[in-house]
């Protein structure tokens, strides 16, 4: 009775789990398919201004590590759950902004909610997974969260037709506020094993390096890709609405396959191949003046986006027992040295040269970079687990 007592909770809190990840998502597809031309639009920001606002927005991500130690005594689905309603209430009052410091302030009180979750719901996913097919049921999450994605996207663009952009950022924040409320079901068998408060190996270094790489591209191409369509190219919100669309309608097809591609051919060739093509996406970024290849470019990314899975499933493959959820937050951590650099950086060099394209540059060097690194990724039949170990 008891195995089956347990199954059934294990069910639940699947349940749940999805319920919870694709309210996140929902809202959190409202806010930034809108975010940008709302910037634009009203309150006019300037490339600078917005490579300032995406850096401090990052700052608590560079700080991810240290606010979970800090909170190690929480449970994984009750820290996610305190860090979503941060996130719900910050995005729901982002549309009552009408000057920019107010807004910068607005947005770094709720990524603090937001990169704590994303620290966390990782964790929680491969602690019900029990270390089994976790690239599975990672893919799996990613799908949810594409699929909710696109009914957000598809819902934005019908509500915009009539309401502005402030009934839209109350709707993300309720949906995440729904989520977080959801979070607090999650029952014992999505904690991870006990965790340390802060983590740093050199046996995890090439994971560090990694995610250090992955937030410059992040950054690049979230911060500026987007923007270079809207200031340079005039794109109306209702066109960047129907191409976030249908980036996730491609990651919902994409997400899946590659996490089970994960755990059958390991990351290596997939990581390498990964980071070839995002250098011909920059590469096009860079030197394509022709609106609608890029915005096949566009979705292109964000399709390879899915790759990016590679890094918890390497991570899950090597870490120590107890490592998990701190060596998550701490590969964020150093996702976000990039994060709070690259975007202040570009938007100086985009608003002092009066050239888009530098940015995309930059981003063609570290794809060549990150390519060279995921050579050095152990081959499917070589890896080894490391044990736990003293000291």
């Amino acid at each position: 009775m008891q195995g089956v007592s347990r199954v059934n909770s294990v069910r639940r809190d699947w349940a749940f789990l999805v319920a919870v990840t694709a309210l996140f998502a929902f809202g959190f597809a409202v806010y930034n398919g809108i975010f940008q031309n709302f910037a634009r639009e009203r309150l006019g920001m300037e490339p600078n201004q917005l490579g300032l606002l995406e850096s401090l927005r990052e700052v608590p991500g560079l700080l991810t590590a240290f606010t979970a130690g800090t909170l190690v005594a929480l449970a994984e689905p009750r820290l996610g759950a305190i860090a979503l309603a941060i996130c719900g209430l910050g995005i729901g009052a982002t549309g009552q902004m009408g000057s920019y410091w107010p807004l910068v302030g607005v947005t770094v009180f709720w990524s603090v909610g937001f990169h704590l979750w994303m620290s966390v719901q990782p964790a929680i996913t491969v602690a019900l997974a029990k270390g089994e097919e976790g690239g599975r049921r990672l893919g799996q999450m990613a799908g949810v969260g594409a699929a909710a994605t696109v009914a957000a996207l598809a819902t934005s663009v019908l509500i915009k037709q009539f309401a502005g952009y402030d009934a839209l950022m109350l709707l993300a924040g309720a949906a995440i506020c729904g989520a977080a409320f959801l979070g607090f079901f999650l029952s014992e068998h999505t904690h991870g094993q006990p965790r340390a408060r802060i983590v740093y190996r050199r046996e995890y270094r090439l994971y560090y390096w990694l995610n250090f790489l992955e937030g410059c591209r992040r950054q690049i191409f979230m911060t500026f890709a987007s923007f270079t369509l809207i200031a340079v190219y005039h794109t109306p919100v209702q066109t960047m609405l129907i191409l976030a669309l249908l980036n996730a309608t491609a990651l919902v097809i994409a997400a899946p396959i590659v996490g089970r591609c994960m755990d059958r051919y390991g990351e290596r060739p997939l990581m390498t191949a990964y980071y070839v093509l995002l250098t011909a996406v920059f590469s096009g970024y860079a030197t394509v003046k022709i609106p609608d290849v890029l915005f096949a470019l566009y979705v292109s990314d964000a399709l390879l986006s899915s790759f990016g899975v590679g890094l918890t499933t390497y991570l899950n493959r090597i870490v120590r027992p107890g490592d998990l959820t701190p060596s998550l937050a701490m590969g964020l951590t150093m996702n976000h040295v990039a994060a709070v650099i690259v975007p202040v950086t570009g938007g100086i060099l985009w608003h002092s040269s009066g050239n888009y394209q530098i940015p995309f540059w930059i981003g063609v060097g570290l794809a060549a970079i990150s390519v060279a690194s995921a050579c050095r990724l152990p081959a499917l039949a070589a890896r080894v687990q490391i044990h736990a170990e003293e000291g």
